[in-house]
């Protein structure tokens, strides 16, 4: 069995029966996909109901495309961002790099400008590997969006794909959370509006695949591979990644001013 972690390669995308619920666009030059999964296809495909998209990120202003899609996507109040992985490890950094482009601003609050300025109160979390911590991410991501009264969550965290014209070429976003280490066999507990109390969007990038999945070699069961640029790889989609997260949650902010905002 393949493994994967994207919706586009679940079979959904060439089941002419639902082709309804499949949406085709492009935002700043970025093709996207966008997929709303009901009960019935949900259960068809193993699929947990709500809303998945699929950013191309070859070509355009991907950044700019992932902006307006998450905007559109995020209800109001306090955000928690939370960055799954293991920053050591570049195929599995994603998550952790893409908070060095997304600053905190919750306790600017006091700030006499802050709300004339229409800024949100956002927190910003690594979460940790459950595997250095003892503690599940999907526990410590609890309890702190509980403390904050947050009222979204937003994970970020390297994928896995099982086609390679996916790998390190798209960016999901769902509404229906995720399930930490699911692509490549190394499942941990859901992060989802059931687990955490709250809204959940997920937003990654598949960063390996799974060697059944390109070659014919029985020796190659269980390996995962990724690209041998996978460092620069990394570091490209984690500041695509951050910047349009950051613009999405602060939109009455520039650029600059959030990049300012950024503590090294």
């Amino acid at each position: 069995m393949k493994r994967t972690d994207l919706i586009y390669e679940s079979g959904i995308i060439n089941d002419k029966s639902i082709e309804s619920i499949v949406h085709k666009d492009v935002i700043s030059g970025t093709e996207y996909t966008d997929i709303t999964v009901d009960a019935d296809t949900a259960k068809k495909y193993s699929l947990r109901s709500g809303r998945y998209i699929t950013v191309f990120t070859e070509k355009g202003n991907t950044a700019e495309c992932l902006t307006v899609l998450l905007r559109n996507m995020l209800p109001e109040g306090n955000a928690l961002v939370a960055g799954l992985g293991n920053g050591a490890v570049c195929s599995d950094s994603i998550g952790v790099k893409s908070l060095a482009h997304i600053p905190a601003t919750a306790h600017l609050s006091a700030h006499r400008d802050f709300d004339d300025l229409g800024m949100r109160r956002v927190y910003v979390l690594e979460a940790g590997v459950t595997g250095k911590t003892g503690i599940e991410s999907s526990s410590r991501i609890a309890c702190i969006a509980g403390l904050v009264h947050a009222q979204v969550v937003i994970v970020i965290d390297s994928l896995a794909c099982s086609e390679i014209e996916r790998l390190c070429t798209t960016i999901q976003i769902t509404d229906t959370g995720i399930s930490p280490g699911s692509g490549v066999g190394n499942d941990r507990k859901a992060i989802n509006i059931e687990t955490i109390g709250v809204p959940v969007i997920a937003v990654g990038v598949p960063t390996v695949i799974d060697l059944e999945s390109i070659a014919d070699n029985q020796k190659g069961a269980g390996l995962m591979v990724t690209p041998r640029t996978i460092d620069t790889a990394a570091e490209r989609h984690s500041r695509t990644i951050g910047e349009a997260v950051s613009r999405a949650l602060n939109p009455s902010l520039t650029a600059d001013e959030l990049r300012s905002l950024i503590i090294l």
